[in-house]
């Protein structure tokens, strides 16, 4: 598929940083749009890939984790996921790394169902879904200092019924699971 409106804009400047975090940087860059000639300052932010893990037993019961979200200001049910580190070689391993210190669980046959841009408005990092299988607890999880997370195993049913009721609310984890519910029709 061709890419032929990337060429309506074209960047007048290098992008400037103007916010740097631990997680994100925020980055200030002037377009001008040939089409209109309008000249408009663009806000991006700069992250590390992403890796959600869809963890599944050997009874077909989802791993979900539930943590409190400054964002939303409530506690989500989500499923283990984190940043790839610089570290990691992949992002099945990144998925095998997060699944192991959010939750104390591993499995089999890590691979990667899905990869999305979060957000590609305002961000250009990825965030990939990888599925574990024959998931099982094998130690305590290794929380950060920052983290406070508790596991949950629960049947697809019932995570589906979340879905449904509006329970699980993050748009990652939602489209995780949409990939996880793919790969089981293929």
């Amino acid at each position: 598929m061709s890419d032929d409106l990337k060429d309506l804009w074209r960047s007048l400047e290098r992008p400037r940083e103007i916010f740097r975090s631990r997680v994100i940087t925020l980055c200030a860059e002037h377009y001008k749009c040939l089409r209109t000639g309008a000249v408009h300052e663009f806000i991006t932010c700069r992250s590390c890939d992403w890796v959600n893990v869809v963890a599944v037993t050997r009874r077909r019961e989802l791993l979900l984790i539930r943590q409190f979200r400054h964002g939303s200001r409530k506690t989500e049910w989500e499923i283990p996921g984190g940043c790839i580190d610089a570290s990691d070689p992949s992002p099945e391993a990144a998925g095998i790394r997060e699944l192991m210190e959010e939750t104390g669980f591993a499995g089999k046959n890590a691979r990667i169902i899905g990869r999305v841009h979060p957000n590609p408005a305002l961000q250009g990092n990825y965030c990939h879904t990888v599925l574990i299988e024959d998931a099982e607890q094998v130690s305590e999880p290794h929380l950060e200092p920052t983290e406070c997370i508790v596991s949950a195993l629960l049947p697809e049913e019932k995570v589906r019924e979340m879905i449904r009721g509006g329970v699980i609310e993050h748009g990652l984890v939602l489209n995780a699971l949409m990939f996880y519910f793919m790969e089981k029709q293929k």
